[in-house]
C-alpha cells in the first residue's frame, strides 16, 4: 500500500510539473527522500520507485504521450554517426612493377532528424560531409572528406530529405531524396552511401510466424532536361521473401529488375567512364536483373556438435550471393558477388566481433558505373575484387573496423591492363 501511495505521489508531481523531464526529476527525488525520512519507505523501495518512474517517463516520451514535453520534441529524433579513417592506397598503374602509395586521413560525419507530422506521415532530413572533397574518388557516392588543403574548412551538404507516408502497417511511400537502396547482401553494385531521388513504395506483410513477403517498387530521376521526355530515369521492382526455416536457420531472397531509360548516348553525372562509350556517351542501353540471397545459421558450430571454446561462442554464420546481368548488352554484361559473414550480426558492445569476406566481379557493362561501391577501384566496372573486413566492439555505440581490398582491372585495354590496387582502411566508428 505504501509503495502504491509513493508511486501515486510521484505521478502527481510529474503531472503537475510544466518543465521538461529534468525539471521534475529533482522534485521526485526530494519527495522520495522525505518519505524515507518519515519511515514511509525504505531506501531500497525509494530507489526502486525512482527507477520505475524514470522508465515510465522514457516510455511516455518515446510514445509521444508525456505531458511535460512539447509534442514536437517528443515527435522528433536526432541521430548521427562519425567515422575517422586511415587509408593506404597501393597501386600499379599498369602491368609494370612501378607502384605508388598514397596515405590518407579521412572523416565522415552524418547527422539526421526524423520527425512525425502525424500518425501516418513523417519527414526525415540529413546532412553530411563529402561533396567538397576534391580528392574523393566519387563525391556523388561517398561522404568521405579527406584531410587536405592546408587545414581548409570542410563543407556539409544536404544528404537526404524525404517524406514517409504509411497509410497501413504493410504499406509505406517514400518521396524525395531518400536514405534508401534496394536490398542486397553486399554493396558491390550499389554503394551504401547513395541517396537516390524520386519515390519508392514499400509493401511488407507477415504471412505467418515464419514467412514475410515484401516488395520494393522504385522510380528514380537521374537527370532532368527539357523536354521532360528526355529525362534519364530508373524504374525498378524488387519482390522478396524472408523465411524462418528452423529456429536456427533463416533465409532471405530477392529478385530485382531495373530499366534505365534514356541513358544511352548520355554522359551521366558521377560516371567513372568504364561503361562502353562513343562520342555522344554510353553505347549501351541498360536493363538489369539481379537475383540475390542469404542464408544465416544461428549458433552454427554448437548446433553441429563442435563445442570447442572458440567456435561454440560464435553466434551466427551467414553465406550470401548475388548476380547481375544487363540484358540490353550482348557481351561483357554480367557480374556476381559471393561471400560469408561470421560473428555477431551487429556490433553493440565490448569485444563483440564480425568478419566478412566478399569476392566479386563486374564486367564492363554489367551495371551503370554510377552505382558500384566507391572503395572498389574508385567505383568502376570491369573489375575483379577480394574484400575482407574485421569489426571489433570497443563499447556501446563505438567499434573499430579494418578492411582490405585487392582489386584489378579486367577490361584489358592498352596500358591499363590489370593495373592492380591494394587498399587498406582502419576506421573508428561512433554512433549517437
Amino acid at each position: 500500500m505504501k509503495k502504491f501511495f509513493a508511486v501515486s505521489m510521484a505521478a502527481v508531481v510529474i503531472a503537475l510539473s510544466s518543465g521538461i523531464s529534468f525539471s521534475y526529476a529533482g522534485e521526485v527525488d526530494i519527495l522520495l527522500q522525505k518519505l524515507v525520512d518519515k519511515g514511509v519507505l525504505s531506501a531500497g523501495e525509494a530507489q526502486e520507485i525512482k527507477t520505475e518512474t524514470q522508465e515510465q517517463v522514457k516510455k511516455d516520451i518515446a510514445s509521444g504521450t508525456s505531458s511535460s514535453l512539447p509534442q514536437w520534441v517528443q515527435n522528433t529524433k536526432l541521430k548521427g554517426d562519425f567515422r575517422v579513417r586511415y587509408q593506404l592506397d597501393h597501386a600499379k598503374p599498369s602491368d609494370s612493377k612501378v607502384t605508388s602509395d598514397r596515405n590518407r586521413g579521412r572523416i565522415r560525419v552524418r547527422l539526421g532528424v526524423d520527425s512525425k507530422v502525424n500518425d501516418k506521415l513523417g519527414v526525415s532530413v540529413g546532412i553530411a560531409t563529402g561533396t567538397t572533397d576534391v580528392t574523393s574518388y566519387d563525391a556523388s557516392r561517398s561522404n568521405n572528406q579527406s584531410f587536405a588543403n592546408s587545414f581548409a574548412k570542410k563543407g556539409l551538404v544536404l544528404n537526404y530529405a524525404y517524406a514517409t507516408y504509411s497509410p497501413t502497417p504493410w504499406a509505406t511511400l517514400l518521396a524525395g531524396k531518400m536514405a534508401f537502396g534496394p536490398w542486397a547482401p553486399t554493396d558491390v553494385a550499389w554503394d551504401n552511401d547513395i541517396t537516390p531521388e524520386g519515390a519508392v513504395v514499400i509493401l511488407s506483410k507477415n504471412i505467418n510466424s515464419k514467412t514475410k513477403l515484401f516488395m520494393n517498387t522504385m522510380g528514380f530521376v537521374l537527370s532532368e532536361t527539357e523536354p521532360s521526355t528526355h529525362n534519364a530515369m530508373a524504374y525498378g521492382v524488387q519482390p522478396g521473401i524472408e523465411y524462418q526455416l528452423t529456429d536456427n536457420i533463416s533465409l532471405k531472397g530477392t529478385f530485382s529488375y531495373f530499366t534505365w531509360q534514356a541513358v544511352k548516348g548520355r554522359l551521366l553525372d558521377g560516371s567513372q567512364a568504364t561503361n562502353s562509350r562513343n562520342g555522344q556517351g554510353l553505347m549501351r542501353a541498360f536493363n538489369t536483373i539481379s537475383p540475390a540471397g542469404q542464408v544465416a545459421f544461428k549458433d552454427p558450430f554448437k548446433n553441429i556438435g563442435l563445442n570447442l571454446p572458440v567456435l561454440a561462442d560464435i553466434p551466427e554464420f551467414a553465406v550470401f550471393g548475388e548476380y547481375y546481368k544487363n540484358t540490353s548488352a550482348s557481351a561483357k554484361n554480367t557480374g556476381f558477388a559471393t561471400g560469408f559473414q561470421l560473428g555477431q550480426p551487429k556490433i553493440e558492445s565490448w569485444a563483440q566481433w564480425q568478419f566478412k569476406y566478399v569476392y566479386s566481379m563486374l564486367e564492363k557493362d554489367a551495371v551503370l558505373d554510377i552505382l558500384p561501391d566507391s572503395d572498389r577501384y574508385s567505383g568502376k566496372t570491369g573489375i575483379r575484387a577480394h574484400k575482407g573486413e574485421l569489426s571489433f566492439g570497443l563499447s556501446k555505440n563505438t567499434y573499430l573496423k579494418f578492411a582490405g581490398f585487392r582489386v584489378w582491372n579486367i577490361n584489358q585495354i592498352g596500358t591499363n591492363r590489370k593495373a592492380p590496387t591494394t587498399v587498406f582502411q582502419a576506421d573508428w566508428n561512433m554512433k549517437f
